[in-house]
C-alpha cells in the first residue's frame, strides 16, 4: 500500500443514496428518470484550472473522489498526465481555438476511471484500483491509451472550490457533459473520453428493464437521478443506485488465521471486517499469494522492537469490499468473501 495522499482539492462530489423506491416513485409522479450506466472504475474528479488566462499556463489534477491524488498518476516533482501540455493553452482554452471547452476559466470533471491492460481490455474495479495504488516511481507511468474516462457531470472550478451545490440541473448538465467530451476528445485523443451511456426512463418497469440489460452484459447496474435535481455535494437523495446487493463495503477489524493442523497453518487466510451495516463477518477465500502477501506482513510487523510497535496491526482499518451469495432476513450474509481493497489514496478510506 502506498503512502497517504493529503486532500488537495475537497471536491466532495454528490454520491448516490441507496435504492429509495418510494423516492423513485415520487420524481416519477412528476417528471422522469435519468438512468446512468454504473461504470466498474473509480471516482475521478479530474480539475483542470488555468493560472493566468489564455497564457497556456494551468495545473491539472487528477484526483480521487476524496479530493486526493493517485499515487500511480503522481510522484514527487512529476505531476499527472496532461500537466503543463501546451494543448490546452493552444486548443482548450483559447478563445480562438475551434474546439473550446466549457468554463474557460477552469472545470472539474466527475467521471469514472477505467484503466486498460497491456491488451487494450477494461479493467474491472479491482484491477484498475490495485494499478492506481502502486508507486509511480517504481512501476513508471500508465500510458495514456490506457486511460479511459467515462463523464457524467462537468462543474466549473469556481463552483467547486466554492463548496456549495452547482445549480444546474441533472437534464441540462446532460449536454454540458456532451459538449466537454466532444472538445476533450478533438484536443486529447490519445485517452479514450466517453458520455456515460443514459436512458431516460417514466417508470419503475423501464428502470428495471434497463439496470437488468446492463447486468447481463456485465455491468454493475445503473445510478438513477432526478432531472430536475442539481449537482449536490455528500451522499444525499437526487441519485440512488440501483444495484444488486451482492457485495457490502466495510472495514478490517481483526485477522483470520488457518486452522491448526490444516494446510493454511499459521497464515492470515482472511479479515474480520466490520460491514457498514454493522454486522461482523469473516471475509476470506483468498489466494495463496494474498496469504503469503498479508501473512508476511503481519510477521514483520509482530517481530519489530516494542519500541517500534506504536503502529496499528498491519491492514487495521483498511477499506475493503466484501461479496457474498445472499443476504439474510437478519442481515447477516452467505459465503462472505475478501474481494478487494477500496483504499487507493488512503488505505482507511473507501474510494
Amino acid at each position: 500500500m502506498s503512502k497517504v495522499e493529503a486532500v488537495v482539492i475537497a471536491t466532495n462530489p454528490q454520491r448516490p443514496a441507496d435504492y429509495n423506491e418510494a423516492a423513485l416513485l415520487a420524481v416519477l409522479e412528476d417528471a422522469y428518470l435519468i438512468a446512468d450506466k454504473k461504470e466498474d472504475g473509480v471516482r475521478l474528479n479530474l480539475c483542470v484550472t488555468p493560472s493566468v488566462a489564455f497564457t497556456g499556463a494551468f495545473n491539472v489534477e487528477w484526483l480521487s473522489r476524496e479530493g486526493k491524488r493517485f499515487p500511480r498518476l503522481n510522484s514527487a516533482g512529476r505531476k499527472g498526465p496532461l500537466s503543463r501540455d501546451p494543448r490546452w493553452g493552444r486548443d482548450f482554452f483559447s478563445p480562438f481555438a475551434s474546439m473550446q471547452g466549457l468554463f474557460p476559466q477552469g472545470f472539474m470533471l466527475d467521471a469514472e476511471l477505467i484503466v486498460k491492460n497491456e491488451f487494450g481490455a477494461d479493467m474491472a474495479c479491482k484491477g484498475t484500483s490495485g494499478t492506481l495504488r502502486r508507486d509511480r516511481e517504481e512501476h513508471g507511468d500508465i500510458p495514456l491509451e490506457h486511460l479511459k474516462v467515462v463523464v457524467f457531470g462537468v462543474v466549473p472550478m469556481d463552483a467547486i472550490e466554492s463548496g456549495k451545490d452547482y445549480p444546474v440541473t441533472h437534464a441540462v448538465m446532460k449536454y454540458h457533459v456532451e459538449a466537454q467530451v466532444g472538445a476533450l476528445k478533438e484536443t486529447f485523443p490519445e485517452i479514450q473520453w466517453e458520455v456515460v451511456e443514459s436512458l431516460d426512463v417514466f417508470s419503475l418497469e423501464e428502470l428495471h428493464q434497463f439496470n437488468n440489460k446492463i447486468r447481463d452484459a456485465g455491468g454493475e447496474g445503473v445510478v438513477a437521478k432526478d432531472p430536475n435535481g442539481v449537482w449536490k455535494r455528500s451522499k444525499v437523495n437526487g441519485m440512488w443506485k440501483i444495484v444488486p446487493k451482492d457485495n457490502e463495503d466495510g472495514k478490517v477489524v481483526g485477522l483470520v488465521w488457518g486452522t491448526e493442523g490444516k494446510a493454511n497453518e499459521g497464515k492470515v487466510i482472511g479479515f474480520e471486517v466490520l460491514l457498514e451495516s454493522g454486522h461482523v463477518v469473516n471475509a476470506c477465500k483468498i489466494s495463496q499469494a494474498q496469504m503469503e502477501e498479508f501473512t508476511d506482513a503481519v510477521n514483520h510487523w509482530e517481530t519489530r522492537e516494542e519500541s517500534e510497535r506504536d503502529a496499528p496491526m498491519p491492514y487495521e482499518g483498511h477499506t475493503v469490499r466484501v461479496t457474498f451469495m445472499e443476504r439474510y432476513e437478519n442481515g447477516s450474509l452467505r459465503h462472505p468473501s475478501f474481494d478487494c481493497f477500496r483504499g487507493i489514496s488512503d488505505p482507511l478510506i473507501k474510494e
